[in-house]
């Protein structure tokens, strides 16, 4: 994996929704939009409704997905944790 590059996973209670090398996540918390890049100290914190926006490995598409709230766990890798996730219809 490159050095720009993370594994991130969203896990809904009914499955594993989506596992990927990515370059950049950004989330919604209380306090607004966060982005996340590959080596971002460690964290738990809580997601808030909204959306969560990826930038996959290679690629300049950003594709969206949208959660009910939830955690992310930021370590070596990502996980974010929520009840369902859906992806955005493209407009």
């Amino acid at each position: 994996m490159a050095a720009n590059r993370f594994l991130l996973e969203i896990v809904t209670p009914q499955q594993l929704f989506y596992s990927g090398e990515v370059e950049m996540v950004i989330v919604e918390e209380a306090s607004g939009q966060e982005g996340y890049m590959a080596g971002h100290s460690l964290a738990l914190k809580r997601l808030e409704k909204g959306e969560v926006k990826i930038r996959e490995a290679e690629s300049k598409e950003i594709k969206t997905m949208l959660i009910p709230g939830g955690h992310i766990h930021v370590g070596k890798t990502m996980a974010i944790y929520t009840r369902y996730a859906n992806w955005k219809a493209k407009e």
